[in-house]
């Protein structure tokens, strides 16, 4: 008997202590720690983005991002030939003219997936602005120089909900935006120096306040009147970093981009069909004025066509963005005593109403999620 007892009692420890066995097992399956960053690791993905860049290169037919794309791989091929064998090495423990290089080939990465993520739906200039945006950003940090062991580098610019940004709309209401990525300060120094140029490098007024900073985050307000002017609006970063016996001391620069898009501007054009005794006849076109902000409207009337009866009708538009690129949609119908109401590209929203013979068209709030 007492054989029997301990034969089950072994049988059930074994079977208890495979139990926790496969669940230590799969615990340890799921955690996950983000892997030290290396060369190596860059390099690939640099690879991935140069890629992925050239394709909506090619998609949208736009040279500054095929561009941008040559200048990812001009960077993957400059940290091949300087890392050599140092290549698989986390960051860390290597020299700090290579780990710069390396966090500044990633900060290149990020924005370009940024840019991947968030360009899609956005119209025209905005779209453009986005890429001028990137392009730029990318350009910078492919020629930037010097190192330190606490250089900045900037990965990324975004809204203070954490939304990647990339360009803004002209404005007169004063913009928050932060900077994000390593080494942008330190605690035991004065707050980063950050001061606002044109692409050619002039100052730009009014400059940014700082309002707060970490070492991997500085926010900033942009005051009314930031932005008037379409082009590159260019951020320099200038940290103090302690240094044992000599204080706090200047660093290299770093550099961040954000494009200013030209003002918005968006024209509907639409061409009414109505029914009428069974044949298709002409009911009506013309061109809405220009939509020139967020949340505008734009209406226009129709005066009455041949048909005087129509059993139906179907409205067809053209959208056309400042930037050239123009979208038609419809036909959409409906009977001739119901509005037609469609959604457009870009957010916009179109009716007609037969009872008041008008096309109307309404603006949302801004869709493109890059543009500020």
């Amino acid at each position: 008997m007492n054989g029997t007892v301990s034969m089950r009692g072994a049988k059930y420890s074994r079977g208890v202590l495979c139990g926790l066995l496969v669940a230590v097992a799969a615990y340890h399956a799921h955690a996950q720690i983000a892997p030290r960053l290396t060369g190596d690791a860059v390099m690939a993905r640099l690879e991935t983005a140069k890629q992925d860049l050239a394709a909506r290169a090619a998609s949208v037919h736009d040279d500054r991002l095929a561009s941008a794309s040559e200048r990812l791989g001009q960077m993957e091929a400059a940290l091949r030939k300087s890392l050599g064998n140092k290549s698989s090495q986390p960051v860390e423990i290597i020299d700090d003219s290579s780990r710069v290089a390396v966090l500044r080939a990633d900060a290149a990465i990020q924005r370009t997936r940024a840019y991947l993520d968030t360009v899609k739906g956005c119209p025209g200039d905005d779209a453009k602005a986005m890429a001028a945006g990137l392009a730029a950003t990318i350009d910078r940090l492919a020629a930037a120089f010097g190192s330190s062991k606490a250089t900045p580098v900037v990965s990324g610019v975004e809204t203070i909900d954490h939304r990647p940004l990339f360009a803004l709309h002209p404005g007169s209401a004063p913009v928050a935006l932060a900077l994000v990525g390593t080494d942008l300060s330190d605690a035991q120094c004065a707050d980063p120096q950050v001061t606002a140029t044109d692409a050619q490098g002039h100052p730009i007024d009014p400059q940014p306040i700082v309002t707060g900073v970490l070492p991997t985050r500085i926010e900033l307000k942009l005051p009314a009147g930031t932005g008037t002017a379409s082009g590159a609006y260019v951020l320099h970063v200038v940290p103090k970093h302690k240094v044992f016996l000599r204080g706090c001391t200047e660093q290299p620069q770093a550099q961040a981009v954000v494009q200013v898009a030209p003002p918005l501007r968006v024209s509907v054009s639409y061409t009414l069909i109505a029914t009428c005794n069974g044949q298709s006849v002409p009911a009506g076109s013309g061109t809405l004025p220009d939509i020139t902000a967020y949340g505008g409207t734009a209406s226009r009337q129709v005066e009455a066509g041949a048909c005087a009866n129509p059993s139906r009708y179907a409205i067809s538009a053209k959208v056309a963005f400042g930037g050239g690129n123009s979208v038609s949609v419809g036909p959409f119908e409906q009977s001739a005593d119901a509005d037609i109401t469609v959604g457009l590209p870009a957010g916009l929203a179109m009716s007609w109403s037969p009872s008041t013979r008008t096309v109307f068209v309404r603006s949302t709030a801004n869709i493109c999620k890059g543009v500020y």
